[in-house]
Parts: structure tokens; C-alpha cells; sequence
């Protein structure tokens, strides 16, 4: 698909390559995970839990049927750290898997860290304007 025409005709099936992609990234994340697919957080069960939907769904989805799920997703990903153009652009050879400082922000412990800090400049000014 190298232009608007191509990809407004695209039917379905030219997507397909989505669901692979995220299939991948599933099973990436096992290995990182626990390397056991039935008992890690990111096995086809847990997965379809946590995004509440049917498991086979999730299977559909990573056999290349494209839907909202999909699109979910892709976002959900994204809060992992993999880059969202890798995963949609149907050439992505040059395209970065990972996506680490873009989404570093969507991450809790460094949302906590920043408050924290956050906090702590809060109470040295106090301090600080006590003094003057």
C-alpha cells in the first residue's frame, strides 16, 4: 500500500499482517515474561481477561482479523513500549520495534517517582520561603 487509493480499496485480509505482528509481540512478552505461555500475565486467557473479551477473539485478532480489539491493542502495546508504526505500517523494515522514551510518561512507577519529586520540590520551597 504506497498510497491513499491503495489503502482506502484495501479489504480486510490486506491487514492481516497486524495480528501477526501483535501475536509476535504477545510472545516476546511471554519469554520476557515467565517464558511459559499458560502461566504468564500475557498468555491468550490472561490477555483476553484483562481486555475483557472472549479468548477467541484474541485468537482472531492474531490470525489477522482486524478489529477495535486490534486497535486496543496496538495501544496497549504502546503503554509496553513497541511502537505503534512498526506494528501498523505494512513496510516496516526501517521502523523501530521499540518505542522506550516516547510513552516512558505512561508508565506507573515513573508517574509515582514524578509526583514524589514532585512533592519534594513542593516542601523545599515552603522550607525555602520560611527562611527569607
Amino acid at each position: 500500500m504506497k498510497d491513499i487509493n491503495e489503502i482506502m480499496k484495501a479489504s480486510s485480509e490486506d491487514f492481516s499482517y497486524i495480528g501477526e505482528r501483535l501475536r509476535l509481540i504477545r510472545d516476546e512478552l511471554i519469554e520476557k515474561d515467565s517464558g511459559n505461555k499458560r502461566d504468564s500475565e500475557f498468555s491468550r486467557k490472561n490477555l483476553a481477561e484483562r481486555f475483557g473479551i472472549d479468548y477467541y477473539t484474541l485468537v482472531n485478532v492474531e490470525r489477522g482479523t482486524f478489529s477495535y480489539t486490534s486497535i486496543k491493542m496496538v495501544l496497549y502495546y504502546y503503554t509496553l513500549g513497541y511502537n505503534p508504526a512498526w506494528i501498523l505500517s505494512p513496510d516496516n523494515e526501517f521502523i523501530m520495534k521499540h518505542n522506550v522514551g516516547e510513552n516512558v510518561v505512561y508508565q506507573t512507577d515513573v508517574q509515582e517517582e514524578y509526583r514524589e519529586l514532585e512533592s519534594d520540590i513542593v516542601s523545599a520551597l515552603m522550607k525555602f520561603k520560611k527562611k527569607l
